[in-house]
């Protein structure tokens, strides 16, 4: 199956965020963290621990995960982003970025994390590069913005 046939995507890779918000959203951003940006295997315990969910509901919503191409499941060995679930995991990890810098440095608001993912994935693309503008500092650490990419906060 394609790329483009896996769904909507605005880069032919990528699927759309509204496409992986909620529970993917939040399985394959779990999953980049983990895996501290490399092509680390995940074990599903970890993604357990991390997400505070049951061992079944991750081997349910890891197993949909690779049915729609996004990640690369093999029981015992844990999970990995394919390059299409990597490439959504990133958009995730920017918007999540942009939300927490703002709210941050600008407003002076913490938000947890679970709020924060839900504003990020919610704002339109223009909103996002919005509130980037409104700051004026890099994003946080986690953000791949700090990781030494040249294409800054995209979102």
């Amino acid at each position: 199956m394609s790329a483009e046939s896996q769904g909507p995507g605005t880069d032919g890779l990528a699927p759309s965020p509204s496409a992986v918000g909620g529970t993917p959203g939040r399985y394959l951003l779990a999953i980049h963290w983990l895996a501290d940006g490399d092509a680390g295997r995940v074990s599903t315990g970890e993604l357990q621990r991390s997400l505070d969910v049951s061992g079944p509901t991750v081997s349910e919503t890891v197993a949909k995960l690779g049915d729609r191409g996004l990640v690369d499941y093999q029981k015992y060995r844990g999970v990995t982003l394919t390059p299409r679930g990597d490439a959504a995991a990133t958009r995730l990890a920017r918007q999540f970025c942009i939300v927490t810098t703002f709210f941050e440095s600008v407003l002076d608001v913490p938000l947890d994390d679970e709020m924060t993912y839900d504003i990020g994935v919610t704002l339109p693309a223009d909103a996002l590069s919005r509130l980037r503008e409104l700051t004026d500092r890099p994003c946080i650490d986690d953000c791949p913005e700090t990781a030494g990419e040249d294409a800054g906060c995209l979102v």
